[in-house]
């Protein structure tokens, strides 16, 4: 058990991390041509860091837990800040997407049975 709550903290951890890289390719993606290189190498190494992470997750998670729990993870962190740093609007569409999103991870979430 202490393990599967380590394994949530590093999971927050990974998406802060993700949504860090996130942050740097939107950044470099609103720039014109490729003047935007620095930052999209600097996302690409943080993403690359968080192998090590994804490794240790999935030694106690099954890999389809760990895909939806990083989707999802990211998807709401990417809501949150393309609302309030990019002030990008959400349609009701995606809303819905981030609920289905949020059963999907309820239902595959592990049980102790």
């Amino acid at each position: 058990m202490l393990f599967k709550i380590n394994g949530v903290w590093l999971l927050i951890v990974l998406e802060i991390v993700s949504l860090v890289a996130d942050y740097l390719i939107k950044k470099a993606s609103l720039q014109n041509g490729l003047s935007g290189w620095k930052p999209l190498a600097a996302g690409a190494v943080v993403y690359g860091a968080t192998a090590i992470g994804w490794f240790l997750m999935m030694r106690s998670y099954k890999l389809v837990t760990v895909s939806v729990m990083h989707s999802f993870g990211v998807m709401a962190l990417s809501l949150l800040m393309g609302l309030f740093i990019f002030r990008e609007t959400i349609t009701p569409r995606e809303w819905t997407g981030v609920a289905l999103g949020l059963v999907a991870l309820y239902l595959l979430m592990p049980t102790d049975s």
